[in-house]
């Protein structure tokens, strides 16, 4: 028998070992902590092994119970224990019949229109920005990334000069996954551009001066999210983006989710794009799109476009 405590132990070190992100264990860490401190105080089950579905369930209505949590917060947690649990299991601590989250189920999702950008907000985002200089090619280039790739903010930060390749960019994505976005004709002219200023800008610095990091503040060091951020929102503003947009760069993804999909592509290739490890999480995005998009996407995709269907002649006409 293994105290519940030992076991997180163990899970956290074997999170470290795999190169798990530090947010992301620590994400991990804070709901099985929360967890285990209301089993064993609660619940009185300290051991492992003893852990039953049932007691996975009072958990779970306890969290409703509080009410500050949302379903997709507290599906959230089901899915960190998920995870928990199928490490037990593969590491033979319990045996795959004894998993209390088999048959544990996530609650129902409130399910939300998501609103965001449309095509003339993005041009008159990108198109607000001078270039005159190294920050306004940057900040261009930057604004230009996210809506053109769907990455994310953090991927975005994240990317470094060795991560470039002619046709494509080496992202560093959730749980240490890794995927390829493509570089587009668009991008690839503004990245020559700014490349060309990166190393005007900084040719005075010695090389251990200059973090390795593709976007550089004027100090040589990685540009930070919130810095991102304030970038986005400042031209948001200056475009008179409509105030149901938050102006989020989650928002760009939004939108590259949703123009992705109006412009014909499965759900399969947009999913890998976006790094996502579920198509079903890529579907939410289909919610957002107007009944007539879907109609066109048929209309472009339609089985018989292509085929060639002889017309036979009508004797009566």
């Amino acid at each position: 028998m293994t105290k519940i405590n030992e076991l997180i132990e163990d899970f956290r070190l074997n999170q470290e070992i795999l190169g798990r992100e530090k947010k992301y264990i620590d994400l991990c860490l804070f709901r099985l902590w929360r967890w285990e401190e209301f089993t064993v105080n609660v619940l009185s089950i300290v051991e492992t092994e003893d852990v039953t579905p049932l007691h996975i369930k009072r958990y779970i209505q306890e969290r409703q119970r509080v009410g500050s949590e949302v379903n997709r917060t507290i599906n959230n947690t089901i899915a960190t224990l998920k995870v928990f649990f199928q490490y037990l299991v593969s590491e033979e601590f319990i045996d795959e019949q004894d998993n209390p989250m088999r048959r544990i189920r996530n609650l129902k999702e409130e399910k939300t229109v998501i609103v965001t950008f449309n095509d003339d907000e993005v041009s008159r985002i990108i198109n607000d920005l001078k270039e005159e200089t190294y920050s306004n090619v940057r900040d261009k280039l930057i604004l230009i990334m996210l809506f053109d790739t769907g990455i994310r903010v953090s991927e975005l930060c994240d990317i470094k000069d060795s991560d470039i390749a002619r046709r494509h960019i080496l992202i560093h994505g959730k749980g240490s996954k890794q995927r390829l976005v493509y570089i587009s004709n668009i991008m690839r002219k503004y990245m020559r551009k700014y490349e060309v200023l990166k190393k005007e800008r900084f040719k005075k610095r010695l090389q251990d001066e200059i973090e390795g990091y593709y976007f550089l503040d004027q100090s040589a060091v990685r540009l930070s999210r919130s810095r991102i951020n304030k970038i986005l929102k400042e031209h948001c503003i200056n475009a008179g983006v409509r105030k149901e947009v938050r102006c989020s760069p989650h928002d760009c993804r939004h939108f590259f989710a949703q123009k992705q999909l109006k412009n014909g592509i499965d759900i399969y290739s947009l999913s890998r794009l976006m790094g996502h490890y579920d198509t079903q999480i890529t579907s939410k995005y289909l919610r957002g799109l107007e009944q007539e998009d879907i109609l066109e996407i048929g209309r472009i995709h339609s089985p018989l476009k292509l085929l060639k269907i002889k017309q036979n002649a009508n004797p009566n006409t």
